[in-house]
């Protein structure tokens, strides 16, 4: 049950938080930053549950937890830092980074919620 809500936290927040972010780029709700970390908090929270969770089950997998929690500490370490990270012309390759970070955040969180549902099926 603790996976089935961690999926739908990481679904609603990490859908969420890529919207608010693509709304950056346009340069519109600004003001909107703390909730977009926020956001991406709770995913990659969610994330993080659905890794341990799934590597702990019947035929999980420890390197997809190691994954995804590096992934997910990269996301929030790239998302804190990215103001001042390679600031000028090519900020966007942090940006676009982060954007990477985060669809991986969302998909390898359900891979691991996929493959609990493996593990714990029949």
């Amino acid at each position: 049950m603790i996976i089935r809500i961690a999926s739908a936290v990481l679904t609603l927040a990490g859908l969420l938080a890529l919207i608010s972010g693509l709304f950056f780029w346009t340069g519109r709700t600004l003001n909107l930053i703390s909730l977009h970390m926020l956001l991406g908090f709770l995913a990659v929270g969610a994330l993080w549950v659905i890794a341990i969770g799934q590597a702990l089950s019947k035929g999980g997998s420890w390197m997809l937890a190691a994954g995804a929690l590096i992934v997910g500490a990269a996301a929030i370490v790239v998302g804190m830092r990215q103001a001042t990270l390679m600031v000028g012309e090519f900020h966007w390759v942090i940006e676009l980074l982060h954007l990477v970070l985060g669809v991986l955040t969302i998909g390898i969180g359900h891979m691991g919620a996929a493959r609990y549902r493996q593990g714990t099926a029949g």
